[in-house]
């Protein structure tokens, strides 16, 4: 038996945060199709393997040992950061869930500090959704871009079943038709 299901129906610590009247439009988190997984793992193995094979080829089995290391932590990193993000599309805001060390983060992005809903890498379907703010208003969630690693400027749902979807619940929530 699944325990996330159980989890799930019980209680759910992310709509825990949902204000009065506000109603959950889309729930979601990142998924590696088969061509992200390849991407990813191999854009690890690329570069850490080729500092591990100099390493070996130099005799340095420290730093080799070192780079052997990274390389797992990295890939143990990937998953468990696609594991533990998640999404949540509401009338009024985006919430975030994101990991933080041992630890999630949850937070939240009103729908009316939104100018433009852009999709990245998009592929069968499902896709990166980078969110661009409006001019005055700054934002401290930090979001990574889940196949390689590297902080993103702008806040994002990364690699998202539908995106096209996806972006228009925002977009109707921008313009406050949701």
């Amino acid at each position: 038996m699944n325990k996330n299901i159980l989890d799930d129906i019980f209680h759910d610590k992310l709509r825990d945060n949902l204000e009065e009247g506000e109603v959950v439009v889309w729930d979601g988190k990142p998924r590696f199709n088969n061509y992200s997984r390849l991407i990813a793992t191999g854009s690890i193995f690329l570069f850490s393997g080729t500092h591990l094979f100099f390493s070996i080829n130099d005799q340095d089995y420290w730093f080799a040992a070192f780079w052997l290391a990274l390389i797992i932590f990295s890939i143990v990193e990937l998953f468990y950061r696609q594991r533990k993000t998640r999404y949540l599309i509401t009338n009024q805001r985006i919430i975030f869930q994101l990991p933080k060390m041992r630890n999630v983060q949850v937070h939240s992005l009103p729908l009316n500090h939104l100018d433009k809903v852009l999709i990245k890498d998009l592929g069968n379907k499902s896709g990166t959704i980078e969110l661009l703010l409006k001019e005055p208003f700054e934002t401290k969630i930090q979001t990574i871009d889940i196949r390689n690693n590297w902080a993103r400027k702008n806040p994002t749902l990364e690699l998202v079943d539908n995106a096209e979807e996806v972006r228009d619940y925002i977009e109707k929530g921008i313009q406050g038709k949701l």
